[in-house]
């Protein structure tokens, strides 16, 4: 019985989370469970009203304690790929809010995202934090522009994949305006903010990342969450980060407009993408 007593101690040693209860991002805690890809995974956002996150809208309509998980900025050859493994890993599909001006350097990886079951929506063209200053002309173009280079990237992929093109719209900086977000709603396209961050961006050690993030979605109760796919450390803490949430009692689900939203978008009048 010694041997099995001295591994149980050891697998006890790994798991053993800090005073906080959230174990350092160091950690190999192993694929967490999650609701399988499917339906029951799945919420689709009403049209109306066309703006969600309650960082500036209403909250998201998710099930209480679920997550959904949003990653913007790319697509970035170096970190993608990982962040598609790990998430693979644990059978957690997500929303990848592209930059246009990267989708057209890697139109692929953009490919590759829906071919692994996640949805992709448009960061914009070429990631200005100052839209909102913009003339209507020129933010329109910008706006245009990032859809295209999406659409464009799956324009020969097969209708299941194009079909994981969204009609949703996150603002560079979630720095909008209610005229873009209301000429974005009469395209059918959703304006989706969060209800939390990873602050990921600001320079944070991977510990830091993950501590904040779990307190910010406890306190929340779960809802959109922003990452960032171009942050090392946010990579580098992404497995224990879903892990601590899955053990804290919170799901995973994947936010669409559904087959409806999407023929609001393609099919009404001046359509941003394709159907």
């Amino acid at each position: 019985m010694r041997p099995i007593l001295i591994l149980m101690a050891v697998l006890l040693a790994l798991w053993l989370p800090s005073s906080d209860g959230v174990p350092s991002a160091g950690a190999e805690t192993g694929p967490a469970s999650s609701p399988p890809a499917g339906p029951e995974g799945v919420v689709v956002l009403p049209a109306s009203p066309g703006r969600y996150g309650n960082l500036q809208h209403m909250r998201t309509p998710l099930p209480p304690r679920s997550i959904a998980l949003t990653f913007d900025d790319g697509p970035d050859p170096t970190y993608l790929p990982r962040v598609l493994d790990i998430l693979d890993a644990r059978d957690i599909k997500a929303t990848f809010f592209f930059v246009g001006i990267y989708a057209e350097r890697r139109p692929d990886l953009v490919r590759e995202v829906t071919l692994r079951g996640h949805n992709v929506a448009s960061h914009s063209w070429s990631h200005p934090t100052r839209l909102r200053y913009w003339s209507p002309a020129a933010a329109h173009r910008e706006i245009r522009r990032g859809f295209a280079a999406l659409d464009q990237a799956l324009a020969d992929s097969p209708p299941d994949q194009r079909a994981r093109l969204e009609p949703m719209f996150r603002f560079p900086g979630l720095n909008e305006s209610p005229a873009l977000a209301g000429w974005l709603e009469d395209r059918g396209i959703l304006v989706v903010s969060a209800e939390g961050g990873t602050d990921d961006w600001r320079g944070l050690s991977a510990d830091a990342i993950l501590r904040r993030t779990v307190s910010v979605m406890e306190a929340s109760g779960g809802g959109v969450l922003i990452l960032h796919e171009t942050r090392p450390r946010m990579i580098e803490a992404l497995p224990a980060l879903l892990d601590t949430l899955t053990a804290r009692g919170f799901t995973f689900v994947q936010i669409t407009a559904g087959p409806e939203g999407r023929r609001r978008a393609t099919d009404g009048p001046d359509p941003l993408f394709g159907p």
